[in-house]
C-alpha cells in the first residue's frame, strides 16, 4: 500500500501539466501514488498524463465526465489507497521534500492533518513572472481549550486543500468531503469542519506549495452569481469554528471576512461578463447590503486603509447605487 495518495484533478491544464506531474515524480519520499483525475477535460491533458504514467506506475490516470474541482477530488478520495491523502492543483507545483518533511510532523505528533505554507507567484499574461511573495505560519499549533487569538493570515492558509497533507482514515471516519457544485469557497467548506471537531491544528512553518495567480479566466475568475450566497457559507461554518474553540477575536475576523466577500462581490459584478444589467447590479448590492449578516458585522469592522474606510461607509450608510457607480469607473 503507498503511503500518501495525491489526488491531481485535471481541466485544461496541458501547458502545465507536466511541470506539476515532474515535481510529484521529485520527491525525496518515493512512497506514493498519483492519481491524475481527468475531469472531462477537452484537451491533451489525459495524453500527457497517460505518457508518464508508462513509464512510472506510480501514476494512475482517470477520466470521467466533468463535474468541477470538487467531484474530481471526491473521485480521487475513493479510488485513493495511501495512509495520507495530498490534494495538488495541476497548474501548480511543489517541492521536492513537501511529502518526507510533513509526514515526519504528521507520524511524530500522531496528527490528522498539517498546514504548511507556500509560495504565490504571480505571472503575466504571456507566463513571465512578475512578482513572488512567501506566506508562511507565524504560529506551531492551536491547541483547543487554550486561549486563542488569530489573524486573517493564518485563516487565509487554514482556507485551502493544496497545502495540507490528510490522514485518509480521519477523513474516510467523518465522511469529509468536498460540496459538488461550488467552486468559490469549496476549500474552507470542507477544511472548517475539520478543524471544528479537531483537537490540535500544527503548522509547519515551511514553505512547500507554489500557487500560480495569472491573468487568465478560471473558475475563480468567472462571474459567480451566488457569490455573496457562498460567501456568507463561509462565515458561517467560521463561525461555528470559532465558537467550538471559543476564539477570542472571532468578530473581529468574521467582521473582515463578511466586508471583504461584499467587496469581492461587487467586484465580480461589474468585471466579469453577466447578464444583469446596471440597475440589476444596484439591486444585487442593496440586497448585500441590507442582509442581517451585513448589518451586524460592519458593526464589528475595523476599517484599516482609505478603500476599507470607503467600503465601511458605504456599507453603514447603504450607499449601493454609489458604490455601483465607482465599481463601474473603476472597471
Amino acid at each position: 500500500m503507498p503511503q500518501t495518495s495525491i489526488i491531481l484533478p485535471c481541466y485544461n491544464v496541458e501547458n502545465y501539466l507536466p511541470r506539476a506531474i515532474e515535481s510529484v515524480l521529485n520527491q525525496t519520499n518515493p512512497d506514493f501514488e498519483l492519481l491524475v483525475v481527468i475531469d472531462g477535460s477537452p484537451d491533451n491533458s489525459k495524453t500527457i498524463a497517460e505518457k508518464y504514467a508508462l513509464n512510472d506506475n506510480r501514476i494512475k490516470v482517470f477520466e470521467k465526465p466533468n463535474g468541477g474541482l470538487s467531484d474530481a477530488r471526491n473521485y480521487g478520495l475513493e479510488r485513493a489507497k495511501g495512509e495520507f491523502v495530498y490534494f495538488m492543483d495541476s497548474d501548480d507545483w511543489i517541492e521536492p521534500n513537501l511529502l518526507e518533511d510533513n509526514l515526519k510532523i504528521i507520524q511524530d505528533e500522531n496528527l490528522d492533518f498539517i498546514i504548511f505554507g507556500y509560495i504565490q507567484e504571480d505571472e503575466d499574461a504571456d507566463g513571465n513572472l512578475m512578482a513572488s511573495k512567501v506566506v508562511a505560519p507565524k504560529i506551531s499549533e492551536l491547541i483547543k481549550g487554550q486561549p486563542i487569538e488569530l489573524d486573517v493570515h493564518h485563516i487565509g492558509l487554514m482556507g485551502y486543500a493544496w497545502n495540507k497533507v490528510y490522514r485518509r482514515s480521519f477523513l474516510n471516519q467523518h465522511n469529509f468531503r468536498f460540496e459538488k457544485g461550488i467552486s468559490l469557497v469549496e476549500d474552507i467548506l470542507f477544511n472548517a469542519p475539520i478543524y471544528t471537531i479537531s483537537q490540535k491544528i500544527v503548522f509547519n512553518p515551511k514553505t512547500y506549495y507554489h500557487y500560480f495567480n495569472r491573468p487568465v479566466a478560471t473558475l475563480m475568475k468567472t462571474f459567480h452569481e451566488n457569490s455573496f450566497e457562498l460567501k456568507k457559507r463561509k462565515n458561517l461554518v467560521l463561525e461555528q469554528f470559532f465558537d467550538e474553540w471559543k476564539i477570542k477575536n472571532s468578530d473581529q475576523i468574521l467582521g473582515h471576512l463578511h466586508i471583504q466577500g461584499i467587496r469581492y462581490c461587487i467586484h465580480n459584478l461589474f468585471s466579469f461578463k453577466n447578464q444583469l444589467n446596471f440597475n440589476q447590479k444596484i439591486d444585487y448590492i442593496k440586497r448585500m447590503y441590507k442582509d442581517e449578516m451585513t448589518r451586524r458585522y460592519i458593526k464589528k469592522y475595523k476599517a484599516k486603509d482609505k478603500n476599507s474606510k470607503i467600503y465601511s461607509y458605504l456599507i453603514n450608510n447603504q450607499m449601493a447605487f454609489t458604490s455601483g457607480i465607482m465599481a463601474k469607473m473603476i472597471k
